[in-house]
């Protein structure tokens, strides 16, 4: 064993069956008790509320941790299987859930804590206040210089960096449709979602590191576009977050009246960002969102 890990020192390949022995972890770690105060599930009688001859009513339970515009009158509508809907005549704003309703109490708190790659950059705090400042931005971005409104799709091509979420909330905010692709995904994979979703706006980002290597991400949006193009859909704007703001990490070409860098065009939106820009009450019907990769 002293061999072999001297081998993995050196940089040398070890067995799989070495490298297996890594993988089985049988110690257990105890969550402190304040942790355990502030769980959720910690009350043992959730059992008994959550049992099956209290479904689906005993999901009102979490529902009412939400903050509703319009109360819903039927918990769980099961007359077109299998289109179930949950909390049918609800509406709601996930953006205002998410981050609004906090800043009475905690807009100091972090709200997202960034880890970047590599680890020699530091990590990133931002706070309830702060994410409110740059949704509204950012919402206010997407319907003055875009022009999106409710029921409209926007297709986000991003890896696991602030302005994914950023992105996202201010498309929550506005009711306007999302669709994230994993960031990890070609160019090609991200125009066929375009095009499924005839999405006339794509929200990118112009590199990003992955195991140490910073990847050119978009060139995949050229790709994206010329596929997207194939299917008979022509996105109008590519949007094209910085990860590092006055720098350009990608040797992709900006193309003219079509590709903006957001830290430019952002800045006509800044004074708006600190009013709350009108959110759209929506119902409750979420929208899912890929998981994404690197940062």
């Amino acid at each position: 064993m002293a061999k072999e890990m001297e081998k993995e020192e050196e940089g040398l390949p070890v067995s799989e069956a070495h490298i297996a022995v890594h993988w089985r972890e049988e110690e257990y770690y105890q969550p402190p008790p304040k942790f355990i105060g502030q769980a959720n599930a910690s009350d043992p009688s959730i059992f008994e509320r959550f049992s099956e001859e209290h479904f689906p009513e005993c999901f009102k339970e979490y529902a009412d941790l939400l903050t509703w515009d319009h109360y819903w009158h039927t918990t769980l509508d099961t007359s077109n299987p299998p289109f179930w809907k949950w909390f049918a005549g609800g509406r709601l704003n996930a953006c205002y859930n998410c981050v609004d309703r906090h800043l009475a109490t905690s807009r100091n708190k972090a709200a997202l804590i960034w880890v970047p790659e590599p680890e020699t950059e530091d990590a990133k705090v931002i706070t309830y206040q702060e994410l409110y400042i740059r949704v509204n931005e950012f919402a206010a971005f997407l319907r003055d210089f875009c022009g999106v409104k409710a029921g409209d799709r926007v297709t986000f091509h991003l890896p696991m960096v602030p302005e994914l979420p950023v992105s996202m909330l201010a498309c929550a905010r506005l009711g306007v449709i999302h669709s994230e692709v994993f960031g990890g995904f070609s160019g090609a994979a991200c125009g066929d979602r375009i095009a499924d979703s005839q999405s006339r706006i794509l929200v990118t980002i112009d590199g990003y590191y992955r195991n140490g290597e910073l990847i050119d991400h978009k060139a995949k949006a050229d790709e994206a576009l010329k596929v997207a193009r194939e299917h008979g859909v022509e996105v109008e704007k590519v949007l094209v977050w910085r990860r590092d703001p006055g720098q350009y990490a990608s040797k992709s070409p900006m193309v003219e009246d079509r590709d903006f860098f957001v830290d430019e065009v952002l800045k006509d939106f800044t004074s708006l960002a600190r009013q709350s820009t009108t959110r759209i009450s929506t119902p409750r019907t979420p929208t899912g969102a890929s998981p994404t990769s690197g940062g």
